[in-house]
């Protein structure tokens, strides 16, 4: 019982910590309004009914789950308050995203210490996404680990991209045809999984545009789907638009080679 009450008290006093925008410069105004927002659909969840006292709060933001989520084995929660609590992270991250706030999390920190920005956006195929970072020291990363799963993967679904896996970086950067019959290859896969597509052939080309995601080893491109509304680029407008769907490549020691009996071969 002593546990649960210091715990619940370290709970609510960073709870009060975190909406200090002045507290510390991790948490300045923007970054606390992001913890702290309340989406505008978010209601009273109906699942079952708790059986943990301690669940009696507002668990309507993405900084009171994940204190919660966090200490969910100090507090002896039971698999259906548990459960409760991952439906709920799933449930708060659909409504941000109706909400208009793409947001993905990582955790920032160990020996190198936090930065003072503790959000920044970036692009994913074209969409404009929030990085919302944890800050943790050398040892504590792993209690958010799950969290974070649960909540990325939901926004990911949420924004049909599929999620970065551990051979996602390997694809980023520029790719060539590596012999004389496929000299004229350019590939640029981007890390917002953008791509563009090159086989210039003297003063012509042929040239597509899209995005990429990869499942492992293997690359697979789709490009965009023009029409007759679509300004044309200065590139399209002397190359001749090509289209790849579901266009897949295996990807090993820098070199890639296009499957289902295609002939192109890259290399990084």
């Amino acid at each position: 019982m002593r546990n649960a009450i210091f715990i619940l008290s370290f709970i609510f006093s960073t709870l009060i910590y975190a909406q200090s925008p002045e507290s510390s410069t991790l948490y300045k105004k923007e970054y606390s309004d992001l913890l702290n927002y309340i989406p505008q659909n978010l209601k009273a969840d109906s699942i079952h009914k708790l059986q943990s006292p301690i669940l009696k709060g507002s668990l309507n933001t993405i900084g009171s789950l994940k204190l919660y989520y966090e200490f969910k084995e100090d507090l002896k929660l039971s698999d259906n308050d548990k459960k409760w609590l991952e439906n709920r992270i799933e449930q708060i991250a659909k409504e941000l995203f109706v909400d208009g706030k793409k947001i993905l999390i990582s955790i920032v920190g160990g020996f190198s210490g936090c930065p003072n920005k503790m959000f920044d956006t970036f692009r994913l195929k074209n969409i404009e996404v929030i990085n919302l970072k944890f800050c943790h020291s050398c040892i504590g990363s792993g209690r958010d680990e799950d969290f974070i799963e649960i909540f990325n993967n939901k926004m990911y679904a949420l924004m049909k991209i599929e999620p970065p896996n551990r051979k996602t970086h390997q694809f980023y950067g520029k790719f060539n045809g590596y012999n004389k019959s496929y000299k004229g290859i350019e590939l640029f896969l981007a890390e917002d999984r953008t791509f563009k597509f090159w086989n210039r052939k003297g003063h012509n080309s042929n040239f597509t545009e899209g995005f990429w995601k990869n499942r492992n080893d293997t690359l697979i491109l789709n490009s965009q789907t023009l029409t007759k509304s679509d300004n044309l680029t200065p590139t399209l407008s002397s190359s001749k638009w090509i289209e790849f769907k579901d266009l897949k490549f295996l990807l090993k020691k820098e070199k890639m080679t296009e499957l289902d009996n295609g002939k192109r071969k890259l290399k990084k």
